[in-house]
């Protein structure tokens, strides 16, 4: 009689310790899905959601607008490269640089951003005159600055113009501008615009 217990108990052991395997088996780490045709189920081949502005390349410049001093740089230059023979304006050049621009801020601006721009009248006439152009080229410099938050950043940038002919050769030069530029952009995933310029 105890021998028939201690087999009965022994075999609805194995039964328990088999059913308990099976479960946690099914517990597994495994992905695969069950299809009832018996066919192969779905995966996923969906690239990662980004947590960080990649890939916002301006078309208009070539100007990554993910990278902040590019864009600061970028805006300036095409700011401050003066076409008098061209420009509707006197001044800033805001045609070259309207795609890295906050149109919230060239709107604010209004005809007023020619004062952005110290240039004279009597020299604007003598370019465009002359056939004469400005080029510029910028740089962000490493002045201290305050924090940057994820949507908004300030920076000091440095202008060099050359006045240069229709060929391009410089034929005299500016004196240099200081700038102190704001950029915003939506969020973390979104390109910077320029939203502020005041000259030094």
């Amino acid at each position: 009689m105890t021998h028939t217990t201690t087999t009965t108990r022994r075999a609805a052991f194995t039964v328990i310790a088999v059913a308990t395997a099976v479960v946690f088996a099914g517990c597994g780490t495994t992905t695969e899905q069950s299809v009832p045709d018996g066919g192969t189920p779905p995966t996923s081949t969906g690239a990662p959601v980004p947590t960080v502005c990649t890939d916002r390349i301006d078309p208009n410049t070539g100007t990554d607008t993910c990278d902040l001093d590019a864009v600061l740089a970028g805006a300036a230059d095409a700011l401050y490269s003066y076409r008098p023979a061209e420009q509707t304006q006197k001044g800033v050049n805001i045609d070259s640089a309207a795609t890295l621009l906050n149109p919230a801020w060239v709107r604010q601006l209004g005809v007023s951003y020619s004062a952005l721009a110290p240039v004279t009248g009597a020299d604007w006439d003598r370019w465009a005159a002359t056939g004469l152009a400005v080029d510029a080229e910028a740089n962000v410099t490493p002045d201290d600055h305050p924090a940057d938050t994820i949507a908004l950043a300030r920076r000091v940038v440095a202008v060099h113009q050359s006045v240069v002919d229709s060929g391009g050769a410089e034929v005299d030069e500016l004196a240099p501008i200081v700038l102190y530029m704001t950029a915003t952009r939506a969020n973390a995933l979104a390109g910077w615009s320029v939203s502020g310029i005041t000259v030094r």
